[in-house]
């Protein structure tokens, strides 16, 4: 493993290489610094945090609440200088660890993440052309590569060239998929683990005139240079069409652009993790002749969402006076474990922590080579019976969706529904042994739908609900169309709109006859009925 970054451990069967206990912390403030600034800082940051991190980035509130929540013990000191003069500070104190500077092309932004991959790999510092005259004669730092030489026109061909050069010294289990114009969140970490840094639209299936391959087919190309059960960072252009190339090459993803600091939350490691109550029991409730319904929160398989939006959700003085399920990485107890530790602890018995689709990292089960298919299982059990969940959320999709092509993805919507039987029977009779007793599935469905696989309830959610007026439609005109009580109704909403303040106003105008519950105490009750 001589192209991983020294210093990082890869515990067999880990998705996520372990930074080594920080000593000591410098804290530096960078919000309101120009995005060259940030840019320069955080791909520094990278270089200085391998392989045991010193450097922790101030880019938002959310910043501070973690340093204060779940680094507190560690000794810091923050620099005075703040904003553009933040960059000064980290180059005065850590000028000679590292070798150099590498120009991206502002003609090609897309040279930003070629010019990341070439930092991890250099231990060098990314900038822009305005900033190379003053960091030469201050600092003394000399230019290792100017990617405007190259004079590349396309994406295609920056990424070809980086896909011929730099990926075959890359981290062999990562690679990332970041906006160019992101100048923060992943980048210190992409840094830090040499990953292979990429975007590219998996919906471009033709080349452009005078290039050889298509995005999407180099897409591939980079995907197949990567072994079963590796990782891939970030995010994509597309969703369906992403996670299908992905999951055709056994690779799953985290969802990851926008995650801060997470070299320093990676190395930071909880005495103890708590585990999550247990929603459902041998005495399930009896159900009676009325509509039992549960809310469950999109996106908690996204590591960003889980640092930032989760957060404020969770911090909501609504949460604990009505049931919620919450969806949750259970990939957080590698990538971030005093995360998992902090909503474990913090929850009340009015939350359930659900795993985020569609497990250890998010996969479309239905495209994922068989052969690779138990060690994924596996490896997602483990993460959730450590953290005590028994419910999982799947995402799927058929391949005209996973397309990503508009006319295509909508002529047979299934609203990401598992539907491969054998695939559902594999789930469910691997993760049985890991307590695992539900599966949720779906978004973007307008009528739900359950059944039993085995001994276990698969429930089909009604809705992605963006509001409370669409949530109230969807389950009035569920209720009138299944008229049989009781009547078993999870409703998912998505996190990136909804309040719990939306919430409660659902229950409100719902009136009587509705009795609000934990999913998984829903999903009992089901299979008790069925």
């Amino acid at each position: 493993m001589s192209n991983e970054a020294a210093g990082l451990l890869w515990p067999a069967g880990n998705m996520l290489p372990v930074f080594q206990a920080p000593q000591h912390l410098d804290i530096y403030d960078i919000r309101g610094a120009s995005l060259d600034i940030q840019l320069a800082a955080t791909t520094l940051a990278g270089v200085l945090n391998r392989p045991q991190p010193r450097v922790y980035l101030i880019t938002g509130d959310d910043d501070l609440f973690w340093l204060k929540q779940v680094l507190h013990s560690l000794p810091q000191t923050t620099a005075p200088r703040r904003g553009n003069d933040a960059l000064a500070a980290m180059l005065t104190t850590y000028r000679q660890s590292i070798q150099g500077l590498i120009i991206y092309d502002p003609a090609l932004m897309d040279t930003v993440n070629v010019a990341t991959t070439l930092a991890g790999q250099r231990d060098a510092m990314v900038v822009a052309p305005e900033q190379v005259q003053e960091l030469e004669n201050v600092y003394e730092l000399s230019v290792l590569v100017d990617l405007r030489t190259y004079h590349w026109r396309s994406r295609v061909q920056a990424y070809r060239w980086a896909q011929e050069n730099l990926l075959a010294d890359a981290s062999s289990h990562l690679v990332a998929g970041i906006a160019p114009n992101t100048m923060t969140g992943l980048r210190s970490f992409l840094v830090a683990t040499r990953t292979f840094v990429y975007w590219l639209d998996s919906r471009n299936y033709l080349p452009a005139r005078g290039e050889g391959l298509s995005e999407r087919r180099l897409m591939q190309h980079v995907f197949g240079a990567f072994a079963p059960g590796s990782l891939h960072l970030g995010w994509f252009i597309d969703e369906s069409s992403g996670v299908y190339l992905t999951s055709r090459a056994a690779i799953g993803v985290l969802a990851s652009d926008y995650c801060t600091n997470l070299e320093v939350l990676n190395a930071v490691r909880p005495e103890s993790i708590p585990t999550a109550q247990q929603t459902t029991s041998v005495d399930v409730p009896t159900a009676t002749k009325k509509v039992y319904l549960s809310f469950t929160i999109s996106d908690g398989d996204n590591l960003q969402y889980c640092q930032h939006r989760m957060l404020r959700l969770w911090h909501d003085s609504v949460r604990g006076s009505l049931p919620i399920g919450w969806t949750i990485a259970p990939a957080l107890l590698e990538a971030a474990p005093a995360l998992a530790a902090y909503y474990l602890s913090t929850t009340t018995s009015n939350d359930e922590l659900i795993a985020g689709p569609s497990g250890a990292s998010y996969i479309f089960p239905a495209h994922w080579p068989a052969d690779h298919l138990s060690p994924f299982l596996q490896k997602t059990g483990q993460l959730m019976q450590t953290m005590g969940l028994q419910t999982l959320a799947v995402l799927d999709s058929g391949l005209l969706q996973a397309s990503g092509l508009p006319l295509l993805s909508r002529i047979r919507m299934t609203g990401m529904s598992f539907t491969s039987r054998p695939r559902q029977h594999r789930l469910t009779q691997e993760l049985a042994q890991f307590g695992v007793n539900g599966l949720l599935s779906g978004a973007g469905v307008v009528n739900a739908s359950w059944k039993k696989v085995g001994d276990v309830p698969l429930y089909r959610n009604l809705g992605l609900a963006n509001s409370a007026t669409t949530a109230v439609r969807l389950i009035k005109a569920a209720t009138l169309l299944h008229r049989n009580r009781p009547l078993f109704l999870n409703i998912y909403m998505l996190a990136w709109t909804i309040t719990l303040a939306d919430l409660k106003q659902v229950v409100e105008q719902l009136g009587e006859g509705y009795e609000v519950v934990l999913p998984g105490t829903l999903l009992a009750m089901l299979a008790k009925n069925l």
